[in-house]
């Protein structure tokens, strides 16, 4: 199960131009795939018809934890991330000698040093699925963005190519492209008080309280939004999400609540000015397990006019 809620680069290196972005770019058919000939799980235009389209478009590599990570070309360390945080994870980040950027996401590990020389099919990292504050952010894979003749930061990290163009030949044919999203919209007038210092259960429509929920066949994959408008805010209001692990018998088993977003009063242009609050997540879920909203004022008389729910999902 995957919870998040934040987004940043942040990193040793993040940038470093040790060799001219002028040289040449490599030619098709000689990069070395991280793990080998293994199953590619979403494709770099499959990153790019996302809805939104992918923040760092790349090629996913289907491989369980653990996988030795190798080289793709000779070259120098440029930037190592050794945290979980933000939706990268743990990477690192190769300049190969022809001047090419290539990262290597969601690490479980890194075995190279910043600023090391490595050769074409050097052990560099072991796979994982990091990412989001938790070594479990995903399903297991390594994710591998490819730029030609520049850094991430000089080139936007949008404008990767699909390193698939560039590495050795594959028996594999490539896979199907990711499907369109399924969008979901919902709008509800709630007109409550809160009452103060406790949490309360977010309704997102009448009578209805499930952002998302998967069971041991249905996987569900997204990015959900809450936006809350509120009146007689002077303090401010918290936010979360909390998932609740059920058992076959649809009985809760646990919950986990995750990270809290708190929303701070809105100055006042009017003698009741609302407040709006945004709570955005990104998740995975598996195994029988459903999410739900709380909010909790922080001073009396917090009204919630308004909440409206948003999410774009994938179902396996």
């Amino acid at each position: 199960m995957l919870i998040a809620a934040s987004t940043a680069i942040g990193a040793s290196a993040i940038g470093l131009d040790l060799f001219s972005p002028g040289l040449s770019a490599t030619a098709a058919g000689t990069y070395l795939r991280p793990c080998g000939d293994v199953r590619i799980s979403s494709s770099w235009q499959g990153h790019k018809n996302r809805n939104p389209p992918s923040g760092e478009p790349g090629t996913d590599y289907a491989v369980i934890t653990g996988t030795q990570i190798r080289a793709a070309a000779n070259g120098v360390i440029v930037d190592r991330k050794d945290s979980t945080t933000t939706a990268t994870g743990r990477y690192l980040a190769l300049r190969a000698d022809d001047g090419n950027y290539i990262r290597y996401l969601h690490l479980q590990s890194s075995t190279v040093p910043l600023g090391a020389r490595v050769a074409r099919g050097q052990v560099i990292a072991y796979s994982g699925a990091s990412g989001f504050g938790s070594d479990t952010g995903y399903g297991p894979h390594v994710h591998v963005s490819l730029w030609i003749g520049g850094t991430p930061l000089q080139l936007g990290f949008t404008n990767s190519v699909d390193f698939e163009n560039y590495a050795e030949a594959t028996p594999y044919p490539p896979p199907p492209e990711d499907p369109v999203p399924t969008h979901k919209s919902m709008t509800l007038s709630w007109n409550a008080v809160l009452p103060e210092g406790a949490w309360a259960r977010i309704p997102v429509a009448p009578g209805s309280f499930w952002l998302a929920e998967s069971s041991a066949t249905i996987k569900e994959t997204g990015e959900l939004s809450l936006y809350l408008a509120a009146t007689g805010v002077t303090k401010g209001f918290q936010v979360r999400v909390v998932a609740q692990t059920l058992n076959t018998s649809g009985g809760v088993v646990s919950t986990s609540p995750q990270p809290m977003l708190e929303v701070p009063a809105t100055k006042a242009t009017t003698a009741n000015a609302p407040t709006y609050g945004l709570y955005t997540l990104p998740y995975f879920l598996s195994g029988p397990l459903r999410l739900y909203a709380d909010i909790r004022a922080l001073n009396p008389g917090i009204r919630v006019q308004q909440v409206v729910f948003k999410k774009n999902y994938w179902q396996s």
